[in-house]
């Protein structure tokens, strides 16, 4: 436990350095703050391979983070304790046991922030449970996307993770919240999984591009 406390600071403490070497670029972050002023519920949702600099570019925003009960889920929770989130250990395999848990911590939140093809992949498609949170408990969907002009790219992971380098641009870009229906069917859940999936990966080159430099307009703002 105290080893995950100790890399769950240090890696905090890196990333908030980091943050402050960044030239950072938000593009549609009016789509935020409109859900966090209405109170109304939503889930955040970006890509696993995204995630790391995340942390940091959200904080100062209330919301809870799911990660999947395991060595790598735990650090993240300390990552999060220490950039003020809120954070909740779930079941890899879905059951009771994870049903019961979600509905313990959703019941409690207004926002939730997931990688929607997390913890294990396939990469960039997005999991069905994804949907059901949102058809069931009334989540709007506020797709995320990250953009870095220079980065580390490691290949080897199924998410070919992406960590920003210190000193470069990068661009946290938010889509259009989309509201699911409720009582989904079974096809009509993976028909909206896909329809995610498109969103975030068409976002994700918006905001690669806005780092590049290419779509500077004044729909965006440098901080």
């Amino acid at each position: 436990m105290r080893l995950i406390q100790v890399k769950g600071a240090l890696m905090a403490r890196v990333l908030r350095w980091q943050r402050q070497t960044w030239q950072v670029h938000f593009a549609g972050r009016e789509h935020l703050d409109r859900l966090c002023g209405t109170k109304r519920r939503f889930l955040v949702c970006f890509w696993h391979g995204n995630y790391v600099p995340i942390f940091s570019l959200l904080e100062g925003y209330e919301a809870c983070v799911l990660s999947s009960q395991s060595m790598r889920g735990s650090v993240i929770a300390e990552i999060c304790e220490n950039f003020g989130y809120k954070s909740a250990l779930i079941p890899d395999r879905p059951g009771r046991g994870s049903l019961k848990c979600m509905v313990e911590v959703l019941s409690e939140v207004h926002a939730v922030a997931t990688a929607a093809d997390g913890p294990l992949g396939p990469r960039h498609r997005v999991k069905n449970g994804v949907i059901r949170l949102a058809s069931n408990f009334d989540f709007e969907l506020l797709p995320v996307a990250v953009g870095s002009r220079k980065k580390i790219v490691l290949h080897k992971r199924w998410d070919r993770m992406e960590l920003p380098l210190p000193f470069t641009r990068v661009c946290l870009a938010f889509g259009t919240p989309l509201k699911v229906p409720p009582k989904l069917r079974k096809g009509q859940i993976r028909e909206w999984a896909d329809h995610l999936a498109d969103v975030i990966t068409t976002l994700g080159d918006e905001a690669q591009k806005r780092a590049d430099g290419y779509l500077d307009n004044d729909r965006g703002k440098i901080v």
